[in-house]
């Protein structure tokens, strides 16, 4: 009787004290999601023998990422990996769309966009000098 008497003394400020742990706990724990930007370099994959790049318009490209606020903290530019791979390139001009799956980048961040959207290059074969 004494134990339940005591409960309910105060009830309000209480269940107020309860309320403010509660929301405390939910503001800690849930971290938003934020974005960054980051200049990458372009890695040109799997030319075919025979073909050397003599130019590409784009060396270097802009990936719009996301993640959770812990995760972006510790993102760093060498952790993101741009690539196109030449593996059905013939000699002339290529040309190959930059999708957000071209970039490699840590579990737990999201590429939004890249810019720009398309690669141009030039290709020709290689003359071997005796």
């Amino acid at each position: 009787m004494v134990i339940v008497t005591r409960l309910l003394e105060h009830w309000q400020l209480k269940l107020l004290s309860v309320v403010f742990a509660v929301a405390l706990w939910v503001f800690v724990t849930s971290e938003g999601k934020s974005e960054a930007v980051y200049t990458v370099p372009l890695d040109l994959t799997d030319r075919p023998p025979g073909l050397e790049v003599t130019s590409v318009a784009v060396e270097r490209v802009v990936v719009r990422v996301e993640g959770l606020r812990s995760v972006m903290a510790r993102l760093r530019e060498e952790d993101l990996r741009a690539e196109i791979s030449l593996r059905d390139a013939q000699p002339g001009r290529f040309v190959a769309s930059i999708l957000p799956t071209s970039v490699t980048v840590p579990r737990g961040v999201k590429v939004v966009r890249v810019t720009p959207s398309q690669v141009r290059a030039t290709l020709a074969a290689v003359t071997r000098q005796p």
